[in-house]
């Protein structure tokens, strides 16, 4: 049997839930970069909207086509238009965002360059001084090597039995004991931690990752200052009995004061780009109602006297 017109799903009702389903795609995407990737909200809400807009629109529709209690059915259709355009207010906050990050990509790429040299640097500086200080550590305890008095004072240094145990081996040993603490499990374990912050922005920013860079760009305004910190702890804490001018580590320095998180979970301000999404997807969205048919019958109303005919009956409007 062939399909009877009646039977296909009107062309307006596909275009409104195709409508509306990309505006709820796009405020998943611009709640996903305020929340900093917290996906779980962003589905929800965006799922709820899509919803919500696709009842207000459909029911619309519904009370424009009613025939009977057209007045009552007509407050339920502003109510529910009314509703719709409520409804675009957080559509268009959400895809205010997504315009604000899509379109300042390319400054955001190179601000996350910006964080990832500084933090690059701030460990590069902090192995270069622990360089230092083992070096001149060594050469302190060479120094000893050259008088009686010296070699009596490494055997307490080192922890020796003797002085026939005090050598260049011994003394070589103790400078790379002394920088293994400088670069102990703790100082590898950030070091690893750091490796794996640098490479995953590198792949999300660079290959604009959308649905991993607000992670990320969070993380990375996190974990400066905890590594600065825990840095300078690493390094004021190893410091032993014998060191004198240890060579200045200040890793703060190395902190950008501009957090990257902050420009994906700010709240957005005017955006053209936003207007135009609201203007085309919130239009298109209410191609069901406009689509809808009329009441195809006439209220029953009150007329006036002249209405009635001269045999006792009324006109019907």
């Amino acid at each position: 049997m062939s399909q009877t017109k009646s039977d296909k799903l009107p062309i307006g009702d596909v275009i409104s839930f195709i409508s509306i389903t990309f505006l709820g795609i796009v405020v998943f995407f611009g709640m996903n970069f305020m929340t900093l990737g917290n996906k779980i909200p962003s589905v929800i809400v965006a799922v709820l909207l899509v919803v919500l807009m696709t009842v207000f629109v459909f029911f619309a529709a519904f009370a424009k086509s009613q025939n009977r209690n057209q007045s009552n059915w007509a407050k339920v259709k502003y109510a529910m238009l009314g509703f719709y355009l409520v409804s675009l207010i957080p559509c268009y906050i959400y895809s205010a965002k997504f315009c604000e990050i899509q379109l300042g990509q390319d400054n955001l790429v190179k601000k996350v360059g910006v964080n990832v040299t500084a933090i690059n640097k701030m460990f590069d500086s902090y192995n270069k001084n622990c360089d230092a200080r083992a070096n001149a550590y060594g050469y302190q305890l060479k120094a000893l090597l050259n008088h009686q008095e010296g070699r009596q004072k490494l055997v307490g240094m080192l922890g020796l039995k003797s002085v026939d145990d005090v050598n260049e081996t011994a003394v070589d040993q103790a400078v790379e004991s002394f920088l293994f603490k400088l670069k102990s499990a703790d100082y590898q374990s950030l070091e690893s931690e750091k490796d794996a912050l640098v490479e995953g922005c590198a792949n999300n920013f660079n290959n604009w990752n959308i649905m991993s860079v607000s992670q990320y760009a969070s993380d990375l305004g996190n974990v400066q200052e905890r590594f600065a910190k825990e840095l300078q702890d690493i390094y004021e804490k190893s410091k032993t009995a014998s060191e004198k001018d240890i060579p200045s580590f200040n890793a703060s320095q190395y902190v950008v004061d501009d957090n990257i998180a902050e420009i994906f979970k700010s709240f957005p301000g005017f955006s053209f780009g936003g207007i135009l999404i609201i203007l085309f997807l919130g239009v298109l969205g209410l191609v069901k109602f406009f689509t809808a048919p009329s009441p195809t019958v006439n209220e029953i109303g009150v007329g006036a006297a002249s209405d009635i005919n001269m045999w006792g009956g009324m006109n019907i409007q």
